[in-house]
Formats: structure tokens, sequence, C-alpha cells
């Protein structure tokens, strides 16, 4: 078994570059992608989750060229509780049914975001091939 990285933390951070970076298929289905991405994991105290972490990062031509914490101006502002980031990281639901169902909030140029749903699919699946420990409750439905 793997090293399991921290939701959010920079370890975990570098691994998702690594992995968007390195992925033939990514790059070809966002090749024509030039945008920038806010995702918020909101906090949730009752569920020992007890504040909101903020990860963006940019994607130009298919290669991921930046990401960082907090927040800065982005294309796009995806947010949801943590619970609907875990949900989404073990397959429970998918970004796009989260977004149709409200469970996640996503602030941007819809049209042109959706355009890009494959990329989103592939990004996601690559994030499931990292070893990920959760936080509060939900630390029980680590994996990798």
């Amino acid at each position: 078994m793997s090293k399991r990285l921290e939701l959010a933390s920079d370890e975990y951070k570098s691994k998702f570059k690594e992995k968007i970076n390195n992925d033939e298929e990514y790059a070809k289905l966002a090749s024509g992608v030039e945008d920038s991405y806010t995702l918020v994991l909101q906090a949730e105290p009752d569920k020992g989750v007890t504040e909101t972490r903020v990860v963006g990062f940019e994607i130009k031509k298919g290669k991921m060229t930046d990401i960082w914490s907090g927040e800065r101006q982005t294309s796009y502002i995806l947010s949801a509780s943590y619970r609907v980031w875990v949900d989404i990281l073990l397959g429970k639901i998918g970004a796009n049914r989260a977004f149709i169902t409200r469970k996640l909030s996503i602030k941007g140029n819809m049209p042109r975001l959706l355009k890009t749903a494959k990329a989103t699919d592939r990004l996601v699946a690559l994030l499931r091939e990292v070893p990920t420990e959760f936080h509060g409750d939900y630390i029980n439905q680590s994996f990798g």
C-alpha cells in the first residue's frame, strides 16, 4: 500500500500535478483548455472537518501549469461541502451529477465548462489513483 496523502496538502497537490501532466489521455481531452479553477472544500465542523480548504490550479493546452492553496481570481469556482468532494473522489457521484443535483456549485462560463466534461471526468479518474487521506469523520473512507 502506498503512503496516503492528506487531501489538499502540498504533497497531494504535487502528486495531482504530476498525474495530470504525465497522462496522455488527459492531455488530448484538455488540449483546448486555457482555464483556471478554484476548488472550495467547505468545512463541516460537525463531521470533524474544521477548516475550509481551497485549492486552485491552471490548465493550459492539456497541462497543469500551476497549482496553489488559497483564493485567486480564476475562470471557475467549484464549491461544495467536504462530503461531496469525498463522494466524488470515491466515485459515489460524478462531478457533473453533483452539479446537476446542486450539491456542487459552479461559477463561471457554463457552456465552455460543459465542453470539457470528458477532460473533467479523466481528471477525477486520475485523482482516484492518488492514495488519499481524508479529514475528520471521513478518515475511515481514505483509500490507496
